[in-house]
């Protein structure tokens, strides 16, 4: 069994501002006509406010993947309290109850007793979470390569090395240019980094064959992330397409394969692209309206005519695979949408690719857990300030909600 408990004192609704204003965006249309409705609203208010704490605090980690009215508190014809989460019934049992000052909560239940959309996606993605066997060692758990950073963009690379560790890779390797090897390996304990040759803080033609060496010993590679623009890149890529090791590319690597597109055409290799919507019409020569009018089909045609598994990032992130299939995520909030974000995300869908899943369920899944850590994150500090950071740091928790379910 599982309890929340939540007290809440009924002169902060009284003393409130913009009451109606939180009103609308904490309680749904009837909750509200329901406060209507009573003599003193604001001990409804306190209590039904009260409920959806507690609720959140018996889930275990507060709001995540959901919103305050995805929860409802209904009646009864004997006036007893029940909550609907995500349009459906919650198997809880509600206790409210009000003094002259406070509202108190009490939710009680069994362990992931949850119905609604929100139970159906964790159950469907905690399938395609790797199995851990109790005899693994680091190299069963995933070799992945991390070819990334420039002179100024050192963050983004240990950003997404650092993601893949929190998601279970056993050894992650960080490429960058020599003159930021260092800035990565002071700020990076766990990864190993390797110094590629290097022009002006960014990776020089010279790097190709330090970088094809060590993804002959990888399980994946991830090539982009604050890379910079340069014209040593393009050759890599081609090289990498053309060996069999599962190829992610997103940020300074899609952009190096503007006007170039037709080479994924021969590749031998598996491949994920991450576009934004800005970088996807750099793809294809287009403008972003032109994108975001048409996400779902641009992203299905897009994935089918170069045999990729495309994720096209924004609200209600893409996913998309080569045969056609399309799924579309709806974890993660508005807080999300500062820098460093999709670097934490190339490095959550890599860690799983090297850990064995196919590119498509890779990115199913690597999608909702970086959008359901960064929903954990809003809920324990707050939309406003959110970095990748926080996100990143979640992962793991995010990762234990999903073996819970």
């Amino acid at each position: 069994m599982k309890t929340g408990i939540d007290i809440v004192e009924i002169s902060r609704f009284r003393e409130m501002k913009n009451l109606d204003v939180f009103l609308k965006r904490v309680f749904t249309k009837d909750e509200i006509a329901y406060f209507a409705q009573k003599k003193n609203s604001c001990e409804s208010i306190a209590g039904h406010y009260a409920a959806k704490e507690a609720f959140a605090k018996y889930l275990g980690s507060g709001l995540r993947g959901f919103s305050w009215r995805d929860m409802e508190i209904k009646h009864d014809t004997l006036g007893k309290p029940f909550l609907l989460f995500m349009g459906h019934p919650a198997d809880v049992d509600i206790s409210i109850s009000h003094s002259d000052t406070v509202a108190v909560s009490v939710v009680c239940g069994e362990v992931n007793c949850l119905g609604g959309k929100l139970a159906e996606y964790i159950k469907s993605y905690q399938a395609f979470l790797p199995k851990r066997r109790s005899d693994m060692h680091k190299g069963d758990a995933g070799r992945v390569l991390v070819v990334a950073g420039s002179k100024g963009m050192a963050g983004a690379a240990c950003l997404t090395a650092e993601s893949a560790m929190r998601c279970g890779s056993g050894l992650v390797t960080l490429a960058l240019p020599e003159s930021e090897q260092p800035v990565a390996a002071t700020k990076l304990t766990e990864a190993m980094t390797l110094a590629l040759p290097a022009k002006e803080g960014k990776i020089a033609s010279s790097a190709k064959e330090v970088i094809m060496e060590k993804a002959a010993e990888s399980d994946v590679c991830i090539l982009g992330p604050g890379l910079g623009k340069t014209e040593a890149t393009l050759p890599v890529i081609k090289e990498l397409l053309m060996n069999h090791l599962p190829l992610l590319l997103d940020a300074d690597g899609l952009n190096a394969l503007c006007r170039h597109i037709d080479i994924l055409k021969n590749k031998r290799c598996a491949v994920v692209l991450t576009p934004h919507p800005g970088e996807m019409a750099r793809l294809l020569d287009c403008s972003v309206t032109a994108i975001e009018e048409n996400r779902e089909e641009t992203a299905v045609r897009f994935a089918k005519e170069y045999g990729v598994t495309l994720v096209l990032k924004g609200h209600h992130t893409i996913i998309a695979s080569p045969l056609g299939e399309i799924h579309v995520n709806e974890s993660g909030n508005s807080g999300m949408a500062t820098g460093g974000m999709g670097d934490v995300l190339s490095g959550v869908i890599g860690s799983f690719i090297g850990q064995g899943l196919n590119p498509y369920h890779a990115a199913l899944l690597g999608v909702f857990l970086h959008g359901l850590a960064g929903d954990m994150a809003a809920s324990e500090i707050g939309k406003f300030g959110m970095i990748a950071g926080d996100v990143l740091m979640r992962l793991p928790k995010a990762i234990a909600q999903l073996e819970m379910a």
